[in-house]
């Protein structure tokens, strides 16, 4: 005697109860695994950026110099994740234009949120990908020639003749 009867035409169900089920796993799994690499990849970038920002207030010369070093961080950074995160794009920005301790980095780069086969990317690249932007403000140290020209600018509105500059026991700077 059979203990599990089969109405005929039911052969092979759940073989395609359990592919379908496993398709919708496998999807959500590849999903989360997707959202796992863009947030740690994230988190390296702007720890990248924070780097960066760093070097770029402490470099202490001028401002195209600090620039180049900032860069140079940056990118040593960001080769180790270039299968990964593409086209870094690094902009070094003021909120207030006349203040240098108001600089900051901007760090921007693309990323795809799903890996998708090749046969369905446009032109632009597969519809999953998406721009992201890292930013750290740390401001910018002046130079000791900007510092300089700040006291002398000083001096002369003051009225003075003698450089303050000359007169300060840690030179102000």
């Amino acid at each position: 005697m059979k203990l599990w009867k089969t109405k005929k035409g039911q052969s092979g169900q759940a073989a395609i109860e359990f592919v379908a089920i496993s398709v919708v796993l496998f999807f959500f799994l590849l999903f989360f695994l997707s959202i796992s690499i863009l947030l740690v990849v994230s988190d390296y970038v702007e720890y990248a950026t924070f780097m960066a920002a760093r070097t770029y207030k402490s470099g202490n010369s001028r401002e195209a110099i600090q620039q180049r070093n900032a860069k140079l961080v940056f990118d040593s950074y960001f080769e180790k994740i270039q299968p990964v995160a593409r086209r870094s794009n690094l902009e070094f920005i003021r909120t207030e234009t006349n203040n240098v301790r108001t600089s900051g980095i901007l760090a921007s780069y693309d990323m795809d949120m799903f890996y998708l086969p090749p046969v369905f990317t446009g032109a632009d690249g597969p519809a999953s990908r998406i721009r992201l932007n890292s930013e750290t403000h740390l401001g910018r140290d002046p130079s000791f020639q900007e510092c300089r020209g700040f006291f002398d600018r000083y001096s002369s509105f003051a009225g003075s003749n003698v450089g303050i500059l000359e007169m300060m026991e840690d030179n102000g700077c």
